[in-house]
């Protein structure tokens, strides 16, 4: 077996690999949706804030473990022969960031209505205490993006200055033959 179709199988075996863990943890996290629900059922003192919670932890999670998927399956279709992998490689890493941030806004919209009804249960005195801590959390998720973002930016850079060099080196010694 010559070298190519070694990688072929070998990439073959991880797609199926990912395919497969992928499938498996979908199920168990839509088993435990479920026996969440039926449990929330019988216990009647779960507040519904509880309940909220619990069913946007369940519908995030499953949005997040499908761009994950998304991400290694889109990684695992690269062809890592050709010379523009590496930027093929940190373009689908960008869009997989993109996608996890869009989810994490989706997610602090979403969970804000919920903390504004659990909040509501606090003392008038402790509510400025969690709006600070509320906006320090999201003000450092925004720091994060935005040196995330900057750093996408570098390595593009980089990895263009780089096929640059790479192609002039190529034509100079294509030249001197």
């Amino acid at each position: 077996m010559d070298q190519k179709d070694f990688a072929k199988q070998i990439v073959e075996f991880n797609k199926n690999a990912a395919k497969i863990g992928f499938d498996t943890i979908s199920a168990l996290s839509g088993q435990a949706a479920t026996l969440t629900d039926s449990l929330f059922g019988i216990i009647p003192n779960v507040p519904a804030e509880g309940k909220e919670a619990t069913s946007l932890l369940f519908k995030e999670q499953q949005k997040a473990l499908d761009t994950l998927r998304s991400y290694v399956e889109g990684q695992l279709n690269l062809d890592w022969t050709s010379q523009d992998a590496p930027i093929k490689s940190l373009e689908a890493l960008e869009q997989f960031s993109k996608q996890v941030f869009a989810q994490t806004e989706d997610i602090k919209k979403d969970s804000k209505g919920l903390a504004d009804k659990a909040t509501g249960q606090l003392p008038v005195e402790a509510k400025p205490l969690v709006d600070f801590w509320n906006d320090a959390i999201s003000n450092g998720f925004s720091l994060f993006q935005d040196s995330v973002s900057k750093s996408f930016d570098i390595s593009k850079q980089l990895l263009d200055k780089e096929s640059v060099v790479t192609s002039d080196t190529k034509a100079k010694a294509a030249s001197k033959k």
